[in-house]
């Protein structure tokens, strides 16, 4: 390893984590917008036996915020108790949210040890899909679990038998998201290490004449 190649890696690091969160504050809104149709698609698969009538960003205390609103189509049996059916449950998350994972996918892979600095560009190709999968995993499960965090708070606001939804959110609000985030670039790694070796590199004219150099004496 030459002198120039922890330097050019740190370098490397820096300008794509700069650039991630560059774009995090410019695009802003951007990316959570272009994501509502997956997200509502989403919701639609997860709720079941509700309607999602509405789901966009909107200003609240100076954030924005992604806000649902779903009724209820059908009545629901929680704990012996029943919700009629035309019932309306509000929930939100900061829309913000949206840009944890690419920026901290693609930083981490950035600065990946043990990854030339050639095969950077490939890797980060590899985290794309695993962003999208983090995408479409966060923001639907943590509205998903809000609904039934507040259906069951109802029925019994001491929650001593929390459905599954409500502890998935709360576990994401919790830094799961971050971790899910850091498993998934982990992924990316070992995806990127099972490529054949000839396909991972982009290789350094300069690096090559030293070593054809190297051969010929």
């Amino acid at each position: 390893m030459s002198r120039r190649q922890p330097l050019e890696s740190a370098m490397f690091f820096l300008a794509v984590a700069g650039a991630m969160s560059w774009l995090a504050y410019a695009a802003g809104d951007s990316l959570p917008q272009a994501l509502l149709p997956l997200y509502r698609r989403e919701l639609q698969w997860l709720m079941d036996g509700f309607r999602v009538d509405y789901l966009d960003l909107q200003e609240q205390g100076g954030e924005t915020v992604l806000m649902m609103q779903a009724t209820l189509q059908a009545p629901l049996v929680i704990m012996g108790r029943i919700l009629p059916a035309g019932g309306s449950v509000g929930a939100s998350t900061l829309a913000m949210h949206a840009w944890a994972h690419p920026v901290l996918l693609f930083s981490l892979l950035a600065a990946w040890p043990g990854v030339p600095l050639g095969q950077k560009p490939r890797l980060l190709l590899i985290g794309v899909p695993w962003v999208l999968l983090a995408e479409s995993i966060d923001i639907p499960l943590v509205l998903w679990g809000s609904v039934e965090d507040i259906l069951y708070w109802q029925v019994d606001p001491a929650m001593t038998n929390p459905p599954p939804g409500s502890a998935v959110q709360h576990a994401l609000d919790g830094g799961g998201r971050y971790g899910m985030t850091i498993l998934f670039s982990l992924f990316a790694v070992m995806m990127h290490q099972s490529l054949p070796a000839g396909t991972r590199a982009i290789h350094e004219p300069a690096a090559d004449i030293r070593m054809a150099r190297a051969v010929s004496r």
